[in-house]
């Protein structure tokens, strides 16, 4: 299981997440995804609009997550992983986190 209690906390706990996809050129595109919900081992974001990251999944599953929280000291992850689009919810499966603080 890659997410731990630790950043299901830092996860479920940031304000905002940003997720980052890949354009067809290889172009990333960051977007401040809104609060995510952490689902067995996937990271669960309600859809309103994102269009262009739905097209980038399209053709290139790959996407990273980060998010960051001060609840007790600062602390943050970076997860990479693969994203797919089904009912509405982008669901992010990560493969590997790195502790950015």
């Amino acid at each position: 299981m890659v997410i731990s209690k630790e950043i299901k906390a830092v996860i479920e706990g940031s304000a905002f997440l940003s997720l980052v996809t890949l354009g067809a050129d290889g172009t990333p595109h960051p977007i401040i995804a809104g609060k995510g919900e952490v689902i067995d081992d996937a990271v669960v974001f309600g859809i309103y609009k994102m269009e262009t990251t739905q097209k980038n999944l399209e053709t290139n599953i790959n996407a990273w997550v980060v998010g960051a929280t001060m609840n007790d000291g600062p602390e943050g992850y970076r997860l990479t992983g693969t994203a797919t689009v089904k009912d509405k919810q982008l669901i992010f499966t990560p493969i590997k986190v790195d502790a950015l603080i």
